[in-house]
């Protein structure tokens, strides 16, 4: 089934903010922290911006909900150039933009890591969200089949 690219353009940006809101969201409601980690990779992301351009505190939760779906957009991007540059066909498009948020968090993470390790001596953040960048890189892989994870005896 052929959709405009329009429409599946506006697809990945809901899937892709879905996910991104879903990262933000464990760091609130699971008390598990190597799964809070993403959402407060995003957090860091966000007060990147604030220092950029100014406090937000009147209208955070407008300003950081934009953010959000602006980093889905991006997400949107990251899932059409996929698409684009992707031969195989027996992957749902939706996806694409699973991978592509899960992959646009790895980023951020490295983004952090690399912030960390210039600014400082400390390692262990550098450790932590470097492991974190290089499981979200390669969940999103393995979402996009891009990386192949077999099981148990080959048939």
């Amino acid at each position: 089934m052929s959709h405009p690219r329009s429409v599946t353009f506006a697809r990945d940006t809901v899937v892709a903010t879905a996910v991104l809101a879903g990262l933000y969201g464990l760091a609130f409601g699971v008390q598990i922290p190597p799964l809070q980690i993403p959402g407060y990779l995003l957090i860091v992301g966000f007060d990147l911006l604030e220092v950029v351009f100014g406090p937000v505190q009147r209208h955070f939760d407008l300003v950081f909900g934009a953010y959000i779906v602006g980093l889905g957009v991006v997400g949107a991007a990251v899932a059409q150039l996929l698409r684009l540059g992707s031969r195989r066909t027996d992957v749902p498009q939706w996806k694409l933009a699973v991978a592509s948020a899960l992959a646009l968090v790895g980023v951020l993470s490295f983004l952090f890591a690399a912030s960390v390790l210039v600014t400082t001596t400390q390692t262990t953040p550098v450790l932590i969200t470097g492991a974190v960048g290089l499981t979200l890189i390669a969940l999103a892989g393995w979402v996009a089949g891009l990386l192949r994870v077999k099981l148990g005896p080959a048939q």
